[in-house]
């Protein structure tokens, strides 16, 4: 008896653990504050804004053709804007306006990252880049930047989507990784497979076929849940999760889709 009650207490400390520290699992923030200016990155400006409820955010925002398509960017789970916006210069030299969210908790902001805020701040910074005079908006992630640009579409609608190397679900990515019961008690699912049922424009999808990360199946379940007709995976055979975008290999494919 007294064996049994140590495993039921032993297991009850794990899930309490697995609970509490999910997020530090999970996200890996960089917490410093970096501004365009110290990471030596001018096309960009810094712009500080109150989210819906107050919440102090910040922006990076490029001015760019208004006759262009805008691209809202929003990144992976770690670091910060600072340590993206070098692989978004592509699209400031074709003309395009680019617009950086910045999630909470990450590079000196206020808050914490959740799934609600993130989606009502993703929805705050598309009104913000409408406002600019852009008529189209092409929303593009990269890994978690994915989840929150599907969730974006609960609450407004992109002209065109880019997504390279998301997770279906990050329940289901969280249920397929070494740590018994985890998926059980995940606070936020990001549920990417069921919102891409109802986003119905342009979407391409690209993942690398060596992702170890987030394996590619993941894109291919997203590819089949979504109801668009317009859409396009293409998987590279000889790249991971950090080439496919810090390795650029993603942009080739990127810029032959926008200008077919």
């Amino acid at each position: 008896m007294k064996k049994w009650l140590f495993l039921i207490v032993l297991f009850g400390c794990y899930i309490g653990g697995l609970y509490a520290l999910q997020d530090d699992l999970i996200f890996y923030p960089q917490h410093q504050h970096i501004t365009p200016q110290a990471a030596q990155l001018s096309q960009f400006k810094e712009i500080n804004v109150a989210a819906e409820d107050g919440t102090k955010i910040r922006f990076w925002y490029s001015a760019g053709d208004k006759e262009e398509p805008a691209i809202l960017y929003f990144h992976g789970n770690a670091y910060q804007n600072a340590f993206f916006a070098p692989y978004l210069k592509s699209f400031i030299d074709d003309g395009h306006a680019v617009l950086m969210m910045e999630y909470r908790g990450f590079g000196g902001t206020e808050g914490k990252l959740k799934q609600e805020n993130v989606f009502s701040d993703a929805a705050f910074a598309f009104d913000w880049l409408k406002k600019q005079g852009y008529s189209q908006i092409i929303v593009y992630g990269y890994s978690f930047g994915c989840a929150v640009s599907l969730g974006l579409t609960t609450l407004r609608t992109p002209d065109k989507m880019i997504l390279t190397a998301p997770f279906a679900s990050l329940k289901r990515l969280v249920k397929e990784k070494p740590v018994p019961f985890a998926g059980l008690v995940l606070r936020d699912e990001y549920p990417s497979e069921e919102f891409i049922k109802n986003y119905n424009n342009p979407l391409l999808i690209i993942h690398g076929k060596k992702d170890r990360l987030i394996p590619y199946h993941h894109s291919e379940i997203l590819y089949e849940n979504s109801s668009s007709e317009d859409k396009t995976l293409i998987l590279l055979p000889e790249d991971d999760h950090q080439t496919i975008f810090m390795g650029e290999k993603n942009l080739p494919s990127i810029f032959k889709w926008l200008y077919r």
